[in-house]
């Protein structure tokens, strides 16, 4: 596909078993509960809600979707360059993203490296808003948010995206998400 394209759709890859996006062992990394879902979660969480607010978005479809695309943040492009989502380092630079690249090394993408991880997701959650401005009004209601971001040019099933699957993903991380955070919230209340 060409440059101009993924300027379009700076997120629609079938990475499947790439090095970017597949799970990396966290050697030497501290864990807050044993559970790399519940740390992602007590990690991440109130950077979703921060931008989540900002940009009108609900906290938990964010984290859903970045734990499908991060292997809930244990990804070399989570874990090395702040980018949850893999988005490609086509189009201009803006706000939250200065220009960063990292080239990967098993696809050859150039891919979006953010200075935090909150620049990361805010630069998905402008994406969200300026591409896919539908699914980011409905996040309200993560099932209508999961059917619209599922059935938009974000998911191509001629990369070997399974829509259904995407679809289902989104609804059972925001579940288990929802969950965890309760849990620790409960546990500093």
């Amino acid at each position: 596909m060409s440059k101009e394209f993924f300027e379009v759709f700076p997120t629609m890859l079938g990475l499947h078993n790439t090095e970017e996006i597949k799970p990396q062992e966290l050697k030497g990394v501290p864990s807050q509960s044993g559970d790399k879902r519940a740390d992602y979660v007590l990690n991440y969480y109130g950077i979703a809600e921060k931008v989540g607010r900002a940009f009108g978005i609900n906290p938990i479809v964010i984290l859903a979707q970045a734990a499908i695309e991060s292997a809930w943040g244990t990804s070399n492009l989570a874990r090395n360059h702040n980018n949850f989502f893999g988005v490609t380092a086509y189009g201009t630079p803006n706000h939250y993203w200065k220009g960063g690249k990292y080239l990967s090394t098993s696809s050859g993408l150039p891919f979006r490296t953010y200075d935090t991880v909150a620049d990361g997701f805010s630069d998905f959650a402008r994406l969200l808003v300026v591409k896919y401005n539908d699914a980011a009004k409905a996040s309200q209601s993560v099932t209508e948010y999961a059917r619209l971001i599922s059935t938009s040019p974000y998911i191509n099933e001629k990369n070997g995206d399974n829509r259904s699957k995407y679809k289902e993903l989104i609804i059972r991380n925001a579940v288990a998400i929802s969950m965890i955070a309760k849990k620790y919230q409960s546990l500093y209340n």
